[in-house]
């Protein structure tokens, strides 16, 4: 079985966008078995900002973004008023890891 986590964490949308188009293509296409996002650092404010970017992910259950960061932004209300899964991320990423997801950072 082929899974991946995508570690959204850039804050520049032209590096950030490909990892996302990449990931949505490859659930789309059946190239991986299952495809997960966290959003993680700038890429947070980023998100914010840019609505078409957030509506590419905006799934809560396959996209999870880190409070722990977003506390520190200030930012938490924020992502959640706009729908965003704002969860400490942590353990989420170390128990997909031990379930056999490849780590991808974009």
């Amino acid at each position: 079985m082929s899974k991946v986590l995508i570690w959204l964490a850039s804050g520049e949308k032209e590096k950030l966008k490909p990892g996302i188009i990449y990931g949505l293509n490859a659930k789309k296409h059946g190239w991986l078995d299952d495809v997960k996002f966290v959003v993680f650092g700038d890429s947070e404010k980023l998100l914010l900002e840019d609505d078409e970017l957030f509506s590419l992910i905006d799934d809560k259950e396959n996209t999870a973004y880190c409070k722990f960061v977003s506390n520190e932004f200030g930012i938490t209300d924020k992502l959640e008023k706009k729908g965003a899964n704002v969860i400490y991320v942590g353990d989420y990423i170390s128990n997909l890891i031990k379930n056999g997801y490849q780590v991808i950072t974009f």
